[in-house]
């Protein structure tokens, strides 16, 4: 696999993605916040180990600190996610959400001194300006929810760059990405038990939405992540990643008949701009400091 098609799995995956907002939002109507990422991630681990056993593929105790590592980010993230969505504007969460991709250059370059070319930098540029569009009308009220949802974004962006340091050291893509979702559904079922009523009577509908999000938003989108961040960058995967704001205003658009303002289509443009800019010409990252 070559850097261009991994994005382009990166991409289909943000499309999936897209779709996970408003099934989280009809998920919270029956079922807790932890509640909801136990059930989502423990049926997606459990298809996923499935498969493991299927590959034979082998387990070692670095891989298992590795996938906790990933899983407890994940975990984090999407606690935060989910009360900010609880608690803020959709067009704020969407908006923070989508700063995941100037928080993976920053933080590159304050723990690897590694500086993103021009391309990347003018791609980020533009995906942030297409995403302001799309989503601020009277300002952003940076409020609670909208602070979680902003340290949401810091966390995606920390497990973007451990997700790519980790394949580095020559952790197994699959392993990993299926072990990752064991551990994220151990912490949340963890907190569930703590915290929430374990079992809630939920209408057959409810549970179909958990199905949907745990086997092709889960598995699926995690897996096939994990497997493609081996062949991409850091800085590409959190590029594609401002797409998902666009995937989910037009799931918004089909579902709910909510239409974007003409600036947002401007935005809308913007973005796919700059995700194209990176994948066409964003191919080195610069190195510098004493390296």
């Amino acid at each position: 696999m070559n850097q261009k098609s991994a994005d382009i799995i990166l991409i289909f995956i943000v499309l999936i993605w897209g779709s996970t907002y408003l099934a989280m939002k009809w998920g919270m109507e029956s079922f807790g916040i932890f509640t909801l990422i136990a059930l989502r991630f423990s049926i997606a681990f459990g298809i996923g180990i499935f498969i493991l056993l299927k590959c034979r593929s082998s387990i070692y105790l670095h891989t298992l600190a590795s996938s906790a590592l990933l899983g407890f980010g994940y975990f984090c993230g999407f606690t935060l996610l989910l009360y900010g969505m609880k608690t803020t504007t959709t067009t704020s969460a969407g908006f923070l959400m989508a700063t995941t991709v100037v928080f993976v250059p920053l933080l590159q370059i304050l723990f690897f001194r590694r500086i993103p070319n021009t391309f990347i930098l003018l791609a980020v540029c533009l995906c942030l300006s297409g995403v302001g569009l799309m989503t601020l009308k009277n300002g952003l009220a940076l409020d609670f929810g909208a602070i979680l949802c902003l340290f949401c974004s810091i966390c995606y962006a920390i497990v973007i760059i451990t997700t790519k340091w980790v394949l580095n050291s020559g952790e197994n893509a699959l392993t990993i990405g299926v072990l990752q979702l064991g551990f994220t559904s151990l912490f949340s079922l963890g907190a569930m038990l703590i915290f929430e009523m374990p079992f809630p009577q939920a209408p057959l509908e409810s549970w179909g939405i958990i199905l949907y999000l745990a086997i092709f938003c889960t598995l699926i989108g995690f897996v096939l992540q994990t497997i493609a961040q081996e062949f991409t960058s850091p800085e590409h995967t959190g590029l594609i990643y401002t797409l998902e704001s666009v995937f989910a205003s037009l799931f918004g658009y089909v579902f709910l008949q909510e239409v974007l303002p003409v600036q947002g289509y401007i935005g809308v443009i913007l973005v796919f701009s700059g995700v194209i800019i990176a994948v066409k010409y964003g191919k080195t990252i610069e190195k510098t400091g004493g390296e």
